[in-house]
């Protein structure tokens, strides 16, 4: 007889378990009202608890059991079955309809093909793509997990929010899916400089990303960083990536525990290059007054590198820390100090861009 019980609680308290399980994915996925979910769970649950009329006799741990049971799973109604108000779900899509109506998005068609890509196999819309229909489907119908944090936002600033990110990832997905836009060049072949940049102690991620982007599109044989300075497979390698977009990839780089070590690196295997600090000093001179060495290798394309050592004459230029610029302690043993003239009254700009600036007048000349 108690084997008989056993297996009557496990089995009706699977039933349940499957019933609710059943009943949030329909909620999630729109498939049944909600009172129709909670109308399947109750009926199960209802099972469950009446089976204390088959255990009232002579099994008093048996319906202590069954108490305990039933108690559990309305805990487990009361803490994670949440469910979205039809109101408030309406005001949702009301304003995020608006507010993509407003950056010229057919909120219409991207309900449309948000509904399409859960109920039938043609998968997501090209028009909008994965992404774009995702973003849609998590505000408009979020997870449970999900309801109190969005009820918890003002209507129109979190749709708002999500209509411009929408249009964004809409704008993205055919971007890429265009053919006639050229996201990478074809050529598998990579010209490059004999200019090198060092990298002394950076502390900002996103802005050694923007770094590294520019150097790729600038030629750069290669990037040196040094001390606290993100790159790439290291320290701040995450952020880093989302700025450079593939360039630190590509790019050639080191790193180095001193800017000492990577000058010591430049001296063996690049022997011939001119380092040349950018900072504003009392000895510096302006950048584009500066002659540059490794013209004739640049014009030519005789940049001669050979077992990792550059004997092609070249430059290294010096990029400092955002606050405290390049390292004092190196200046004596620059060849040279450049400085790019500013008209206003900050004496600095972001290194990025200085790099872009200076590169570009290095590899004119």
């Amino acid at each position: 007889m108690g084997l008989v019980l056993l297996a009557a609680i496990v089995l009706l308290l699977m039933q349940a378990r499957v019933a609710h399980s059943f009943s949030r994915h329909l909620l999630h996925h729109g498939r049944a009202s909600t009172e129709r979910c909670l109308n399947i769970q109750h009926s199960f649950t209802t099972h469950l608890r009446n089976l204390k009329v088959f255990t009232c006799v002579g099994y008093h741990a048996s319906i202590c059991t069954t108490r305990h049971l039933s108690k559990g799973i309305d805990e487990l109604d009361a803490t994670n079955y949440k469910t979205d108000n039809s109101a408030d779900r309406d005001m949702r899509k009301e304003r995020l309809h608006f507010y993509l109506s407003e950056l010229g998005v057919d909120a219409a068609a991207l309900e449309d093909a948000s509904f399409r890509s859960q109920t039938t196999m043609e998968g997501f819309d090209e028009r909008f793509g994965k992404s774009a229909i995702k973003s849609y489907r998590a505000y408009v119908d979020p997870k449970p997990s999900r309801l109190e944090a969005v009820a918890s936002e003002v209507v129109d600033i979190a749709a708002n929010r999500f209509a411009r990110q929408i249009d964004f990832l809409a704008k993205r997905h055919r971007s890429q899916a265009a053919e006639w836009v050229r996201h990478i060049d074809e050529s598998q072949d990579r010209r490059t400089f004999p200019l090198i940049l060092v990298l002394d102690n950076l502390r900002s991620a996103a802005n050694v990303g923007s770094i590294y982007r520019s150097a790729e599109a600038c030629g750069c044989l290669e990037i040196l960083t040094t001390g606290i300075t993100p790159h790439p497979n290291g320290n701040g390698s995450e952020k880093l990536a989302k700025s450079a977009l593939g360039a630190e990839q590509i790019l050639p780089t080191k790193h180095f525990a001193t800017v000492r070590q990577a000058m010591e690196y430049l001296k063996e295997y690049r022997p011939n290059v001119m380092l040349v600090g950018m900072e504003t000093t009392e000895r510096s001179k302006l950048y584009n007054v500066i002659k540059y060495p490794g013209r004739e290798a640049a014009s030519s394309d005789k940049l001669i590198v050979e077992n990792d050592c550059m004997s092609s004459p070249g430059v290294a230029l010096f990029l400092g820390n955002e606050v405290s610029g390049v390292d004092t302690d190196i200046m004596p043993l620059l060849d040279e100090v450049v400085e790019i003239p500013m008209f206003g009254l900050k004496n600095s700009l972001v290194s990025s861009f200085l790099k872009c600036v200076a590169c570009s007048n290095a590899i004119y000349h």
